[in-house]
């Protein structure tokens, strides 16, 4: 590595996950050299390396989606806490078919954050400042942040990775807030879960709903159950008296996600061969080429063989046809195969997860999607291409989340086993009619009705830049430094991070990875992605523009 200058000066706007893996990439990188990382974040949580998502203070009753075995998130360099693997062995809770809570992922991201700073080898100073940039302006030494009536920099690179920032509420729970505070009705989000607890212990005797049935439902409806003292004991809810009388989720579709399959064994029979995933990465590499209408043609070809080898092995009775039929549906209309009746639709996951009953065309398709995801992002997150035809495999990716994301089998069996118990109600699950009523709401369906006096929120925004409105993004956006990808999507940005203004111009040393560049990468909710190719770009990016030659 060549050396043109000992100090690279760096401001991390967010410090979760993602600045974690974006950090120890550059560390990687600059090892063995006389570089100096001068470090700066702005975060007013002061969570550095596990952010709100992560948050270790939160209850065990929000957990990953995945398990233990499939957190392969391995240090870039020889760290005292090793993998998380490992950090949890030594914890006890070595169990690689268990779920882990959230929290206990973010205290390992914090350890890792704190063993990267002091034991990587690298010089690295670090101030942590608990604030919110508020304003971010290009100098002629370098980029300057204004936080809290105070000027910091010059910085050499500033990184944005924002996790969800401020959004106002829709139209729908806005008018929600009003009406709660003009009557004795009560609206909350799913998180922090702790507020949501909080609240929770004086719900006793009252009907709740829940608007949305994805993975937040499901933490949701464990704060409402066991975070309130009851408990799941073979496959039966035993209440503790301290519950709502009534619990009603709804959600656009009514459809609830489809569980993973129940642990390693089963798991494995989804792997697609090593020649399969050639022929998808390839099948990618065509797919960003195309024109929007032909984009997913080559993405769907290359689904077929693994998902048709894979059903005749389990026992499914689908042939090529069916599965082309399913693809041909899901371009159009993501969800419309499946006409089951919710509470048929969460048996049937289930007995699909546990290996019972075989597999259908869609949980073929959202398990082997949900293991070529890392080659998905590769092949997508550096291609250039048509901001339509980023659109259309966006949205194809988005669409299958309802197997590829599904959640663990134990969240459907207790959702099941709640519904049984009478706690748990879907009758007004497929995008109810909602009216306003002194004290709550009146959701109906068809013929069936329910009230509430409580609403809680665990729709999670979509990543749309014109819906942020904090006032760092407002300002970039007004000056045209931040521009959409297409309508509705996260920020342009290129393979490395770096933004793309609104006159498709590069702003040097200005960049951004994560949820809010979805259209300019793909695939960006997972812990993986805060780990991967993105974060290694945007650290050779770096070099690159301070004048590094690297061999």
């Amino acid at each position: 590595m060549t050396r043109k200058t000992d100090k690279i000066r760096i401001a991390l706007i967010g410090a979760g996950p993602r600045g974690l893996g974006a950090l120890e990439a550059l560390v990687a990188r600059v090892k063995n050299s006389d570089i100096t990382l001068d470090l700066t974040l702005f975060d007013d949580l002061q969570l550095p390396g596990a952010g709100p998502n992560f948050d270790p203070a939160q209850t065990p009753h929000s957990i990953l989606n995945i398990p233990l075995r499939e957190v392969d998130i391995p240090p870039a360099l020889s760290l005292p806490c090793g993998d998380f693997a490992k950090w949890q062995a030594h914890r006890g809770h070595g169990d690689t078919e268990r779920f882990p809570p959230r929290a206990e992922l973010g205290a390992y991201l914090m350890a890792r954050f704190r063993d990267l700073t002091r034991s990587s080898g690298v010089n690295i100073k670090v101030t942590a400042l608990k604030t919110k940039a508020s304003r971010l302006d290009r100098a002629d030494a370098g980029w300057q942040i204004r936080a809290d009536d105070e000027t910091f920099g010059p910085f050499d690179e500033v990184l944005l990775i924002p996790g969800q920032p401020l959004t106002p509420p829709d139209e729908q729970w806005a008018r929600w807030i009003e009406h709660a505070e003009d009557t004795e009705a009560c609206v909350i989000n799913a998180y922090p879960d702790r507020l949501l607890l909080a609240a929770a212990e004086s719900w006793a005797g009252r009907k709740v709903g829940i608007r949305g049935l994805g993975l937040s439902t499901c933490d949701v409806m464990r704060f409402l159950t066991v975070g309130l003292g009851g408990r799941f004991e073979t496959g039966t809810y035993h209440p503790s008296g301290r519950e709502p009388a009534m619990i009603y989720a709804f959600s656009l579709n009514g459809q609830p996600p489809f569980p993973k399959p129940a642990d390693s064994t089963l798991d494995k029979k989804f792997d697609p061969t090593p020649e399969e995933v050639e022929q998808f990465e390839i099948a990618v590499q065509e797919a960003v080429a195309q024109e929007p209408d032909r984009a997913l043609a080559p993405i769907c070809e290359a689904l077929l063989p693994p998902v048709l080898r894979i059903g005749k092995a389990l026992g499914a009775g689908f042939d090529e046809q069916a599965v082309r039929e399913w693809l041909q549906t899901e371009q159009s209309s993501p969800g419309a195969q499946e006409n089951d009746s919710p509470e048929d639709a969460l048996k049937h996951g289930i007995a699909m997860a546990e290996g019972s009953a075989p597999p259908t065309v869609g949980y073929c398709v959202g398990q082997v999607w949900r293991k070529i995801q890392n080659e998905l992002r590769a092949n997508f997150n550096s291609a250039q291409m048509e901001a339509d035809t980023a659109r259309t495999i966006v949205g194809f990716d988005e669409g299958l989340k309802r197997y590829s994301y599904g959640p663990p089998l134990r969240s459907s069996k207790e959702l099941l086993a709640l519904l049984e118990a009478g706690l748990v109600s879907l009758r007004v699950v497929d995008d109810p009619d909602i009216e306003l009523i002194d004290g709550g709401w009146h959701l109906e369906e068809h013929d069936k009705e329910a009230n509430v006096s409580v609403m809680i929120d665990a729709v999670l925004p979509p990543p749309s830049l014109d819906a942020v409105s904090d006032g760092l993004f407002e300002q970039l956006k007004s000056e045209g430094a931040l521009c959409p990808r297409y309508e509705g999507s996260g920020a342009a940005t290129a393979p490395d991070g770096q933004v793309i203004d609104r006159d498709g111009n590069l702003r040097k040393g200005l960049s951004m990875l994560g949820r809010l560049a979805l259209g300019s990468v793909i695939a960006a909710d997972s812990i993986h992605d805060c780990f991967g190719a993105s974060s290694e770009r945007w650290a050779d990016g770096v070099l690159d523009r301070k004048g590094y030659s690297q061999g």
